[in-house]
């Protein structure tokens, strides 16, 4: 695995600290095996232990599991270790998550990547979506300059479902029904400004409350919101005082001056294609893929679609 590589997964552990980090670095760069880097960290982390829990640094010693040694917070009473309130949590396959990590980077498929690391499909299919669902929170705070706006509508999908509530299981590859109905498509708001910066939100309905919710605190205030012609940007940008052009695609309208939301289009027709891979994408993961896909955009070469994988280490169990 290239430390670049690495470095990028590493990057959206957010809930790493910076010595768990320097530590997961340095075994990659030494290529320590899985039982020499989890001492690794134990070392580092022995340095300065802090409360995986409330964060406290007031602890004393306690005992010693699986390689790694406890303590016991004097504020919160907790037990933990160096690992505890950290995404590596709760991984009882130490031995394995390297390896694991190399397969993400290499973008094997999940039943390859179980049989190169000797877990089980179902594992690495766990493992993937635990910090797909960290992936998604990872959102820029402000959009500003030309912020391009637009909605998209992707297939609801209960794959993986055993209890599939409300319609009768539907074949793959069969039509949806004619129109953009709610029942066959989850609507999906992509803002995207001149500088790179996504937002995506998965929506519940497309009432203007919806969009006010999502933009409001996110859009600047010295921002020129550009959108199609649905009525809830105007209102939006009408009650926060923003600059707005809607643009009447229906009508041929595709450009004003230099505002257009070719950008945004142009971003999600690229999310479209590369949904393609997965043959459908459950809807409740839908959220997670939308931020793995900001990912992919954000990094760039250290994170590209064959290699961004390696942001699918494990969350901490639930």
């Amino acid at each position: 695995m290239k430390a670049s590589g690495f470095q990028a997964l590493v990057a959206q552990l957010g809930d790493l600290s910076d010595v768990l980090r320097a530590a997961l670095l340095a075994a990659l760069k030494r290529k320590l095996p899985a039982a020499e880097a989890i001492a690794l960290i134990d070392t580092r982390f022995k340095a300065d232990p802090c409360c995986g829990h409330c964060g406290s640094h007031a602890v004393g010693k306690w005992a010693s599991q699986n390689g790694l040694a406890r303590y016991r917070c004097k504020d919160c009473g907790k037990t933990f270790n160096a690992l505890s309130g950290t995404p590596l949590a709760q991984l009882h396959r130490r031995d394995a998550w390297l390896a694991y990590a190399q397969a993400l980077v290499d973008g094997v498929s999940l039943r390859k990547a179980a049989e190169r690391c000797g877990i089980a499909l179902d594992t690495s299919f766990r493992w993937r979506h635990r910090f797909l669902a960290a992936a998604k929170d990872t959102r820029p705070k402000k959009v500003a300059g030309i912020v391009e706006a637009d909605e998209t509508f992707i297939r609801k999908s209960a794959k993986g479902s055993k209890r599939l509530a409300g319609r009768a299981p539907r074949k793959r590859g069969t039509p949806a029904k004619s129109g953009l109905s709610s029942d066959d498509y989850a609507p999906v708001l992509i803002v995207r400004d001149r500088h790179g910066a996504t937002l995506d939100h998965v929506l519940p309905d497309l009432e203007g409350a919806t969009f006010k919710r999502v933009l409001a605190p996110v859009v600047a205030p010295d921002a020129l919101l550009v959108s199609d012609g649905r009525a809830a940007y105007g209102r939006i940008a009408d009650e926060a005082g923003l600059l707005h052009i809607a643009l009447n695609a229906s009508a041929g309208e595709r450009t004003f001056g230099s505002c257009h939301i070719q950008n945004v289009n142009a971003y999600i027709s690229r999310l479209k294609q590369w949904m393609v891979r997965f043959k459908g994408v459950a809807t409740k993961y839908l959220a997670s893929y939308l931020g793995w896909r900001c990912m992919i955009e954000r990094d760039g070469p250290e994170l590209s679609p064959a290699r961004c994988m390696p942001n699918a280490l494990p969350q901490p169990a639930t």
